[in-house]
């Protein structure tokens, strides 16, 4: 007979289970900050601009076959300000 461990998926490994720790001093921080940029994003969006987030943390902004990267989310702020989405 085989004994299941509880709170882990069949053929999980380095994973602490299906649990989600909620506790933590950064969980808040990174839902707050994710919500800040999904705020930016769908304000340029609202303008025609389509948002791309990468993988190494930058954004794509794109409109009308021209292209802005930005490395981070302080350069997406300043973009969106000088395209005078943020005032």
């Amino acid at each position: 007979m085989t004994s299941l461990k509880k709170g882990k998926a069949l053929g999980a490994c380095n994973t602490k289970g299906l649990e989600t720790d909620t506790h933590k001093s950064n969980y808040a921080a990174q839902k707050s900050n994710s919500k800040v940029i999904s705020t930016q994003i769908a304000e340029l969006a609202l303008r025609g601009h389509a948002v791309y987030q990468l993988i190494d943390g930058g954004f794509l902004v794109c409109k009308y076959g021209y292209t802005h990267h930005a490395p981070d989310f302080e350069s997406l702020q300043i973009f969106a300000q000088r395209l005078g989405v943020n005032q």
